[in-house]
């Protein structure tokens, strides 16, 4: 194929783009133009998926500026075509090729039914369908939130919601932890991504973190994410050519620390272009305002690393539109800090401490009458509306007091206007933040402790080396070429052992600190008892991680207990199971909360039973009774844990004797009390409301269970499968495994040579991480549909109609045009003017009877007939079928305007409605960044502009006979 500067090309894998124009090429490559979409894209010359646009004689063709010619003569200039015709009003014009409208009709069907290239039924069919699932999911809000490899919670679907749709969402995620802020924050993350308002983004988090969040990231949302360390960095600057690395992938992964250790990293991670970032674990940013006068002595102390991540975090959020930054309530403590926060969010909003603080405390009456309000809802109690009304003087409008007389008589009208005062008062469009008090749904727990004596082997050493260890390495004081192993005389293995065999067979997770413990448990289990068991640590493969979670997952072949280190109290999910068993404590409480948090998360239906052994006269026995006694964390969670232990790490390892214990416990308790009360005092009633909204977030949970549709799926990749020749066959219950196979004509995404194990069902999935999870988000099938609707193949089709009473030796053509805006992808267009399909069924003498012979009815007398057959009718039919598709393309032009002004009444409703909510909200608290409203106004016109340009193509089309 020979290119030359300005030829018009079709992109046949994306039709969408509209028209290509060639702008430059050399030996091996070609540049296109796609202007209808803002794009270029440079293709290899002999693999290139592109088609010279060639409009024929008595074709109309359209110029850019909008007017068109029927063409009567075409002629080679130099490589290019000059169209010659007659304009509407009778006049001889021309339109050179470089002149043509980048948003074409594209006729490619009708093309391919002319040369008899026919399809079979099946893929006729499977393209319809595939082309309506696509509709469906475009026109969703659900769209990107669904598909995840987590349960489905109503509180997250309304944060994931709230904040997805935005553009350029600037919010802080602050829930309690155990409620998922990091699952909220990818949640955003994917449709984002997947809905292309946002195409590039950067994640920082601390370096002991980003392994969890690249597991989150792939196994629970299909996103692989670029990691970057320093190696990797340069790298990519000395073999690949980028100047800046950063600029090398669209989703990538950061460890704090290493931006901190290297200016240069900060500025080229400045430079690059995002759309969205993300910072975890933002409470350990410190930030210090002018009241804080720097003396020379200050200078000459290095700036604390807290201090230089929040100043770099800070540099980056004035360069990148969106930004989420996520922080654990038990750090919260301090409004500075809490406003801090705030301040990166929205530097011109949150400029002063004093005046935040301030507005604060005028929203107490609110949260007051909203407490009223809610309590009338939820309790169907006695509206107190006299002093409600007291409550809101002065912060609302007269109307809405006197809207306040209605919930009388139409209590469910006080539901709108609670919404109605979240919206306009406090924090929540910028902060989010649900605790264990507002949201329900977690187990109980019960602590089951066993005092073991210490041996022998231990208490040879003295008491003050016994005292001054961390609870989880006693047993490394026993030399390991030892004649007599540890694991011979431990008394906790003994305990292991029988109570592995009295919980039988319940699956138990036993936690140990390092990989070493759980090598040599797991061989003393198995050379001693014979016991199988699954082993997890940080010296394993990712793939070995999965299969060992996967055999304990198992219930009908799997094993009963799995051994983890530390690692596993990060990152995995095992609620499954409701007993976990410490082989040792970990020397942190923020430690031990993971490690039940593995159990205990919403969702988990049974009481969580947490057995801890310890030896008596240890640092383990001291630690086990400051974890219990002085915390409380065995049987339930302690936001004020972190901050207790920050005060009293230091005097734990020097205290064994009970006096100084039992002082410790006490000042623990008495403490843990003062920072809990603070907290409480400190909730803000507003936010929390506003973080989950319970009808919303109720009606938002059922409409994604309607959404997910797995049987439907399920029906569907079937098609898809026996289409492209995928052998799929049941392996057991709820899953499936599917395979290439050599009748494989054709490339299938994202499909393993060796074959995988696949699941629709959400239940199975969570219980079985080695499976792949199909959702309609999954990338497998997002390409799938994308395939089907872009190729040809499935565009053509002929059949014959037996049995179906209608008068032997009738055609009927059916055409099926498809009306969509090209435009640039982040406007959403799809959202306003999704792909719509438009059928007429067209009798020979022209009528329309698309009405009366019904998809359903054709698909039940249609039958495939050889393709000579079909090929004969065409040749004695094709000046009738000409005819018919004149008429088709006449009845599409006919129909356009309505379709377009219905399209384009929605996109005004839409985002007018939008814009007045926003300016409201901008108006009464200022909540809303200016950038927001006029993104949207921008995209109202430009919305406008392009469906108004909109032109139908047709899509498919068949020949049905009447046997």
């Amino acid at each position: 194929m020979q290119f030359i500067s300005g030829q018009r090309f079709i992109n046949n894998a994306d039709l969408q783009l509209g028209l290509g124009r060639v702008i430059s090429d050399n030996v091996r490559m070609v540049k296109v133009a796609f202007d209808a979409v803002e794009e270029e894209r440079v293709y290899a010359k002999d693999s290139a998926p592109l088609t010279r646009y060639e409009p024929q004689i008595e074709d109309v063709l359209l110029h850019k500026d909008g007017w068109s010619i029927t063409i009567n003569d075409v002629k080679d200039m130099n490589g290019l075509f000059i169209y010659f015709g007659i304009k509407e009003n009778g006049e001889e014009d021309v339109i050179p090729e470089t002149e043509i409208a980048n948003t074409i009709s594209l006729d490619r069907p009708f093309e391919r039914l002319m040369n008899a290239q026919l399809d079979k039924n099946n893929w006729f069919d499977l393209r319809q369908k595939a082309r309506a699932h696509q509709q469906r999911l475009q026109q969703s809000e659900l769209y990107g939130l669904v598909g995840c490899r987590t349960t489905l919670l109503p509180h997250q679907l309304f944060i994931a919601h709230s904040v997805g749709k935005r553009y350029a969402p600037r919010v802080l995620l602050a829930d309690e932890v155990g409620l998922g802020k990091t699952i909220e924050a990818c949640l955003v993350i994917h449709q984002q991504l997947l809905t292309n308002r946002a195409q590039r983004v950067v994640i920082v988090v601390p370096e002991s973190l980003t392994h969890q969040w690249m597991v989150e990231l792939l196994r629970r949302f299909n996103l692989p994410v670029s990691v970057f360390d320093e190696e990797k960095c340069k790298e990519i600057e000395e073999s690949s050519g980028f100047g800046n690395p950063f600029e090398s992938a669209q989703l990538v992964l950061l460890p704090l620390e290493m931006v901190l250790a290297n200016p240069a990293r900060e500025e080229q991670i400045a430079a690059a272009d995002w759309d969205l970032m993300v910072v975890d674990e933002a409470h350990h940013l410190e930030w210090f305002d002018d009241a804080h006068s720097i003396t020379e002595d200050d200078l000459e102390e290095e700036e604390p690393e807290s201090v230089r991540a929040y100043r770099m975090v800070e540099h980056l959020a004035n360069k990148i539109p969106g930004v989420l930054l996520l922080t654990a309530t038990p750090e919260q403590l301090g409004r500075k800090s809490h406003f801090a926060r705030l301040r990166l969010l929205d530097a011109n909003r949150y400029h002063d401490f004093e005046t935040f603080l301030q507005e604060e405390q005028q929203f107490e009456p609110v949260a007051d009458a909203i407490d009223g309000l809610i309590q009338a809802v939820t309790h169907n109690e006695k509206v107190d509306l006299k002093n409600i009304k007291s409550q809101l003087k002065g912060h609302v409008s007269d109307d809405f007091l006197i809207e306040l007389d209605a919930i009388i008589d139409a209590p469910e009208k006080a539901q709108s206007l609670i919404n109605q005062l979240l919206d306009q008062h406090g924090t929540g469009r910028v902060l989010f933040r649900n605790t264990r008090q507002s949201v329900t749904g977690f187990p109980s727990r019960e602590l089951h402790s066993h005092a073991l004596d210490c041996p022998d082997e231990y208490m040879e050493h003295d008491a003050e080396t016994i005292s001054s260890l961390t609870p989880e390495l006693i047993h490394q004081l026993v030399d390991p070429d030892a004649e007599v192993p540890w694991q011979d005389f431990d008394p906790r293995i003994e305990w292991l052992v029988n109570e592995c065999k009295s919980l039988a067979p319940e699956k138990l997770l036993v936690i140990a600190s390092s990989a070493q413990t759980v090598l040599q448990l797991e061989q003393h289990f198995r050379e001693q008892y014979g016991i199988h068991v699954a082993v997890f640590h940080e010296g394993m493969s990712l793939i070995e991680r999965d299969q060992a979670a996967a055999w304990f997952a198992d219930f009908d072949n799997g094993t009963q207990i799995l051994l983890c280190s530390e690692i596993g109290s990060e990152g995995r999910n095992f609620q499954f199971a409701q007993h976990l068993l410490f082989f040792d404590l970990p020397a942190h409480p923020d430690l031990l909360e993971q490690r039940i948090g593995r159990l205990d998360r919403i969702g988990q239906s049974d009481t969580i039973h947490i057995h801890v052994p310890y030896l008596i006269g240890t640092a383990q026995e001291q630690w086990f009774k400051w974890y219990n006694q002085g915390l409380g964390l065995f049987e339930k969670t302690n936001p004020a844990a972190h901050h207790v232990y920050a005060q009293q790490c230091e005097t734990l390892s020097e205290l064994l004797d009970e006096e100084p214990l039992a002082q410790m416990i006490a000042q623990s308790q008495a403490s843990s009390a003062e920072l809990l009360s603070q907290m409480t005092r400190g909730r803000d009633r507003l936010l929390e409301y506003n973080s989950c909204r319970p009808e919303q977030a109720e009606a938002l949970y059922e409409a994604a269970e309607d959404f997910e549709d797995a049987v439907t799926l399920e029906h569907f990749m079937h098609r898809v499968f026996d289409a492209f020749g995928v052998n799929y066959e049941e392996h057991r219950l709820g899953s499936e495994i599917i395979k290439p196979t050599d009748e494989m004509h054709e490339f299938f995404p994202f499909l393993m040579e060796e074959g995988m194990t696949i699941t629709y069902d959400r239940d199975i999935a969570l219980a079985n991480e080695n499976m792949h999870f199909i959702t309609w988000e999954h990338p497998m099938v997002t390409e799938v549909l994308d395939m089907i609707v872009s190729q040809e193949k499935g565009n053509t089709s002929f059949s014959v109609l037996k049995n179906s009473g209608l008068k032997p030796g009738q055609m009927f053509l059916e055409c099926r045009y498809l009306i969509q805006a090209s435009g640039k992808s982040n406007m959403q267009l799809s959202r306003f003017l999704p792909a719509v399909s438009q059928r007429f069924l067209l009798a020979e003498a022209g009528m329309d009877v698309g009405a009366k012979l019904t998809d359903k009815l054709v698909k039940k007398f249609r039958h495939s007939v050889p393709k000579h057959a079909a090929v004969d009718v065409l040749k004695v039919k094709l000046p009738i079928i000409k005819q018919l598709m004149k008429r088709a393309d006449d009845l599409m032009q006919q129909a356009l305007p309505d379709l377009i002004a219905t399209s384009g009444n929605k996109v005004k409703d839409k985002l007018n409605e939008e814009i007045k909510r926003l300016e409201n909200l901008s108006a009464n608290n200022a909540q809303v960044r200016p950038e927001e409203i006029t993104h949207l106004k921008q995209g109202l016109a430009h919305s406008l502009k392009v469906i108004e340009e909109t032109l139908p193509q047709l899509d498919s089309i068949r020949i049905l006979v009447t046997m």
